[in-house]
């Protein structure tokens, strides 16, 4: 049914009359082939000059395939149920083994003695029918397929010329070879096409991959999934305002908005035990930081776990506790803070961002509590004085709540410097520590600042407030004490969207831009932020896209004017007069704003601008009086 070209037709006539003929002489050679067969010879070709002459056998020379032994091939057993089934298949496994290509040697293989004498009994007990239908099948299709082969492989020689022929027959312009030709030209279409796909489909990613690996990133982030299987065994997070999507929200806003392309995303661990133990108790380790050693310890120091009302269980009436997740994660947490920060200050990266949870500022040395275990920030500082022996360290909390924990880890060090802005409201918001009186012991007096908000929420604090707290005591402050590097405890619950019990506060997720621009200028720009509370996804993701892009130095929105020229409100104004009060004594820089705490921050630097000239003025006019005086 094949198209064939018209050189195949010819041969193929040609065999068929020849057919015929040794037909004819089936009759008088009753035992054997016909002696006038078309092809037929008692000797081997030079093809097969490699083999042993084989006697009394008779073999057919193809011209195209060669010399063909019947004692290479088994017999064929004929039935009505298969119907040259067997032959079928060997006939396409010899061709293939003697024409796998024109350009290759044949693969001539000795027959064992085993395999002749397994061949001769069997030939011997076949019908002479059923051989002759088998030699004459084999050189029908053999010359039919041999031909088409032939034809396509020449042409395809002619268009690559592997080798330098110098003699070669005209192809046929045939059917059979044009359409196979053609087949292998849309196939070859095919592949370019699909590959085409490939590179442009992968071109992007190389590109970025190839970006990434070039450039040299100053601002690095740290996340783990992992931290995200810290859940209550009730499986109902709605009912627990610190759940997993606090930080994977934070991390795909950063995906999505491209803020993480353009940074160096570090790999997280676990804290150690002894990491821990920097500001922890061996026991609250223990206890919290892994699970089978909680049943070895003394049953008088088992920590009291509660019912929630949810069904689930917890340290307290926030603090969830999942049996198996939970150390993992707070310790995740810790160690992820303080492979950031590490890299920060040995000046691998100019800066960074720590996606982590649980939060840790209000984890004491042997507390767990506001859905705290670990202080993270705190042990990350204690680290960094231990092992790099770094002199000066400004944590900065600016989480609505006060860091409690982060407070009694260095109340008596004069070398760590902590700063927290919260709702204090004479103490009835949750801790109820933080007050404006709490200034540290021992050495360690002046060194720790509350900016103590007292007030409720009429009017609630809000950008105007959170401004003038920094430009009156964080900066002035923080500049004299002049840090090596910059800690910052970065709670976002005071950004408006949260309700009274978790903040209450009206401040805009720009606003924590500007403040994380203006401590970029401490500590030659070393500040490293980690997540602490923050439970509006909204809020928590816009303020944390504005602080990362803030330290990438990107350009920010611009603050409303309405902000710009709004003064602080009276409650804050008396609650900066108390901290101006207090310390004082201990800083110098903060005794000359005092005056000027209730302006906005559009008056406030005018202020600075007149006081400036008016100092530049001072220092021309003593400059001019010295050289009156030299001349006299």
């Amino acid at each position: 049914g094949a198209v064939a070209s018209t050189e195949v037709k010819m041969r193929l006539q040609e065999f068929v009359l020849n057919k015929k003929k040794a037909l004819a002489q089936r009759s008088i050679n009753q035992g054997g082939l016909p002696n006038d067969a078309p092809y037929c010879k008692t000797q081997h070709s030079s093809l097969d000059q490699s083999s042993p002459p084989q006697t009394g056998v008779s073999t057919y020379n193809h011209p195209v395939l060669g010399v063909y032994n019947p004692r290479d091939d088994f017999p064929l057993r004929k039935t009505a149920s298969e119907p040259n089934l067997k032959l079928r298949s060997r006939l396409k496994q010899k061709v293939s083994e003697r024409r796998s290509s024109p350009l290759l040697r044949r693969r001539d293989s000795p027959i064992t003695t085993a395999k002749k004498r397994s061949l001769d009994m069997a030939g011997k007990r076949q019908a002479n029918g059923t051989l002759g239908e088998f030699y004459s099948t084999l050189l029908l299709v053999s010359c039919v397929f041999d031909l088409c082969v032939s034809a396509s492989m020449t042409k395809l020689q002619r268009q690559h010329r592997p080798l330098g022929r110098t003699q070669s027959a005209p192809l046929p312009q045939g059917t059979a070879a044009q359409a196979h030709a053609q087949a292998l030209a849309l196939q070859q279409l095919v592949v370019q096409q699909q590959h085409q796909q490939f590179l442009e489909k992968h071109k992007q990613q190389f590109q970025q991959q190839q970006l990434h690996l070039n450039k040299v990133f100053d601002l690095g982030l740290v996340y783990d999934s992992l931290m995200q299987k810290h859940q209550c065994m009730c499986g109902n997070t709605n009912s627990h305002p610190e759940h997993a999507g606090r930080i994977q929200s934070i991390w795909s806003r950063l995906q999505e908005t491209g803020l993480r392309a353009q940074c160096e995303c570090i790999r997280g661990r676990k804290a150690t035990l002894e990491e821990l133990q920097t500001v922890h108790s061996e026991a609250h380790v223990l206890l919290y930081g892994t699970n089978p050693l909680r049943q070895k310890l003394d049953c008088s120091i088992t920590p009291m776990f509660v019912r929630l009302p949810c069904g689930g269980v917890g340290v307290d009436s926030d603090t969830i506790w999942n049996e198996v997740h939970s150390s993992s994660a707070a310790r995740l947490a810790v160690g992820s803070v303080v492979e950031l920060v590490f890299k920060v200050a040995t000046g691998e990266l100019k800066n960074g961002f720590a996606v982590v949870r649980p939060p840790g500022h209000h984890a004491e040395e042997s507390t767990p509590m506001g859905f705290c275990y670990f202080n993270s920030v705190a042990i990350a500082a204690k680290l960094l004085q231990q092992r790099l022996n770094v002199n000066k360290i400004l944590i900065v909390d600016w989480d609505v709540h006060h860091g409690n924990g982060t407070q009694q880890a260095f109340y008596d060090d004069p070398n760590v410097l902590y700063i927290s802005v919260h709702r204090y409201d004479d103490g009835n918001f949750f801790p109820g520590s933080g007050a404006p009186d709490e200034v540290g012991s021992g050495p360690g007096v002046g060194f720790n600042v509350n900016v103590a908000f007292t007030g409720g929420l009429d009017p609630p604090m809000g950008d105007a407030e959170y401004l003038a707290a920094f430009r009156s005591v964080v900066m002035p402050i923080a500049n004299e004490f002049a840090p090596d590097i910059v800690l910052v405890s970065s709670g976002f619950d005071a950004v408006e969207g949260h309700p009274p019990p978790l903040g209450g506060y009206t401040l805009t997720s720009k606003c924590f831009g500007y403040l994380t621009r203006q401590l970029m200028t401490l500590a030659g720009g070393r500040v490293v932020l980690a997540l602490e509370g923050g439970h509006d996804l909204t809020a928590i993701c816009d303020a944390s896209e504005a602080c990362v892009a803030a330290l990438l130095s990107q350009e920010l929105d611009p603050l409303p004017k309405a902000v710009l020229e709004q003064r602080p409100n009276p409650n804050a104004v008396r609650s900066l007069e108390k901290v101006l009060e207090t310390h004082s004594k201990y800083w110098r820089s903060v005794q000359r704003y005092s005056p000027r705490l209730g302006l906005s921050l559009l008056e406030a630097k005018r202020g600075d601008s007149e006081e400036a000239e008016a100092v530049s003025a001072m220092a021309s006019l003593s400059v001019a009086n010295s050289n009156a005086m030299d001349q006299r």
